[in-house]
């Protein structure tokens, strides 16, 4: 099965707080879609990695653009992967 990973590294955030049960709405919102596959948070709110069910690159940077912390990343890595066993 062919995943795209996301590695994110979040920068300042203000209002971080506020910011976060709208991201989790919508991280929700991927997942029942069936687009998104999992999500992990990092330390420290550095960042986060996401593995999506999609192969499109195009398409998995429209589908991350929807959260709200999107603005807010310094860095975004994307990794094609391909699931062996």
């Amino acid at each position: 099965m062919n995943t795209i990973l996301v590695n994110t590294v979040l920068g300042k955030v203000e209002n971080i707080d506020e910011i976060l049960p709208q991201e989790f709405a919508v991280v929700a919102a991927l997942k029942e879609e069936g687009v998104l596959a999992h999500l992990f948070i990092k330390e420290a709110m550095g960042g986060a990695v996401l593995v999506f069910n999609e192969t499109d690159q195009d398409k998995v940077q429209k589908l991350l653009a929807r959260l709200p912390l999107y603005k807010y990343f310094e860095k975004i890595e994307y990794t094609l992967l391909n699931q062996q066993f």
